[in-house]
């Protein structure tokens, strides 16, 4: 496992906040109240921020907030995931139709990263706060979409990563076939949902940097079990998902991304399950087709 680098944690940390509310100064007492960090610790870090230009102090109010030497590599970021602009209109309708928040995940490494995210009209119901760079483990039950097409080495990989679901192997390789088949998944709340339901709000509010990336999963791995991860669909049972997710392709039929449509509101039954999952395959095969991508046969 890569040694984390505490230091370089806090710097992330502080770029984020800052990124927060951009307009708003921040002083050395804010950010170490906010981030939990000893001000002798911050101030160095600032000090270097500052020299280099991505961060700016006020030169009387002592204030800091993001440096114009962050601007070209911010337009760097948004060349570079440009490649995902055809996804937005499409989420964007998405979202505003069902009232879910719909995003598009992409694998990272051993991560799932959220690359884009569309929310629906505002209401009164807290939201899952997910936003663009956040990321989660690639493990069993998450992310299933961007392994059902994959070879056996890479199935068996991320079934290992969950040794719970590693020893019902037999019952996820089905349940892959059959996401195969529909070209949708859908993973449902655990056992107590509105208590993993506060969790995940909880771990998608505000924090920053490695916090942010950790609190997700934390204290939640031994609920990600193999019941979350729905098989057949009964037009009659109620289910109540935690995501909806149909999969991305490339020019190559290779599987590139997952788009998901998470948190609806309510317990639904498998037939109005079933035509999210279509609706929802639909949008996904229109976001394949604007990528100039192919849907294997």
């Amino acid at each position: 496992m890569v040694r984390r680098s505490p230091q370089t944690e806090r710097l992330v940390e502080i770029v984020e906040y800052l990124a927060d509310r951009p307009t708003d100064g921040r002083s050395l007492a804010d950010i170490s109240r906010t981030l939990g960090a000893d001000k002798a610790t911050l101030f160095p870090m600032l000090t270097e921020l500052t020299r280099v230009g991505w961060v700016v102090k006020h030169p009387t109010k002592k204030t800091y907030r993001l440096g114009p030497r962050l601007a070209p590599v911010g337009d760097s970021a948004r060349i570079a995931v440009n490649a995902i602009a055809p996804a937005r209109k499409p989420m964007s309708r998405l979202a505003i139709e069902s009232g879910n928040v719909c995003c598009l995940i992409v694998p990272s490494g051993g991560d799932l990263v959220v690359a884009e995210v569309a929310h629906p009209e505002p209401d009164d119901r807290p939201l899952l706060g997910v936003r663009a760079g956040d990321k989660i483990t690639h493990r069993p039950p998450l992310g299933s979409v961007l392994v059902a097409w994959a070879d056996d080495f890479a199935i068996t990989a991320w079934l290992d990563r969950n040794p719970v679901v590693a020893e019902d192997s037999s019952r996820y390789r089905a349940v892959l076939d059959l996401i195969r088949n529909r070209r949708f998944a859908v993973e449902q709340y655990p056992p107590e949902p509105a208590a993993f339901r506060d969790v995940a709000v909880s771990a998608t509010s505000i924090a920053y940097g490695s916090e942010r990336a950790s609190r997700f999963t934390r204290g939640q791995e031994e609920r990600l079990n193999v019941e979350m991860l729905v098989g057949e669909i009964d037009d009659a049972q109620l289910y109540r998902p935690l995501s909806v997710n149909s999969p991305v392709f490339d020019r190559e039929g290779t599987v590139v991304g997952s788009l998901c449509l998470l948190d609806v509101p309510e317990a639904i039954t498998g037939g109005e399950l079933r035509d999210i999952g279509h609706r929802l395959r639909d949008t996904a095969d229109d976001i394949t087709a604007e990528l100039g991508g192919v849907v294997p046969g």
